[in-house]
């Protein structure tokens, strides 16, 4: 069986967008702004035999703020900006939470559906999120779960406890290397 990240998007491969008074996702390319040093984790999780997924709610269509076509090209600009990123499938919500879907975090469900798809092992993989629903998906799911100190989102966050707790995702893959380095130390011993 596989291993996988999972990773939420805005926040932790993206940048959040200031607008109407709070801070959420892009409504429109040019507003995409890669975090620093994202393109080099992927890359590096990959390396390290990473799965990666994206697993993100985006709910601005349904919520009236953008249209469905706005928001495939934001992907599709998230897209040009990592080129090339070994990340295996993304996996959207369009609902509202009002909507009561199963697929919107902090349901697990996009995980399971990523997981049956491709043969991951839930319990060697890893949830990665700036937010609450996102360690609470990963915790349903049966992964680890990283929280991303992302600034931004700070109001949005507080009420879940993650397995690791760190300042950006190369921070986070970093950790993982280390890991993997200090249990071949221990098998050679």
């Amino acid at each position: 069986m596989n291993r996988a990240l999972f990773l939420d998007r805005d926040g932790v491969l993206d940048a959040l967008v200031f607008r109407k008074g709070e801070w959420g996702a892009p409504l429109e390319p040019a507003q995409v702004e890669i975090l620093p040093g994202v393109r080099e984790a992927l890359d590096d999780a990959a390396k390290q035999g990473w799965m990666m997924f994206v697993i993100s709610n985006q709910p601005d269509a349904a919520k009236g703020f953008t249209t469905m076509a706005a928001l495939q090209s934001v992907h599709e600009e998230l897209l040009r900006q990592i080129e090339g990123a070994p990340i295996t499938e993304f996996f959207y919500c369009f609902h509202r939470a009002e909507d009561r879907c199963e697929c919107r975090k902090p349901s697990p469900f996009l995980v399971f559906e990523a997981a049956r798809k491709y043969d991951v092992d839930l319990m060697r993989s890893w949830f990665v999120g700036d937010v609450d629903t996102d360690i609470e998906a990963g915790r349903r799911a049966g992964c680890h779960t990283a929280l991303i100190e992302y600034p931004h989102s700070i109001s949005r966050r507080g009420a879940q406890k993650a397995d690791w707790v760190g300042r950006d995702l190369g921070h986070f893959v970093q950790s993982l290397a280390d890991q993997q380095l200090a249990h071949a130390a221990e098998a050679k011993d």
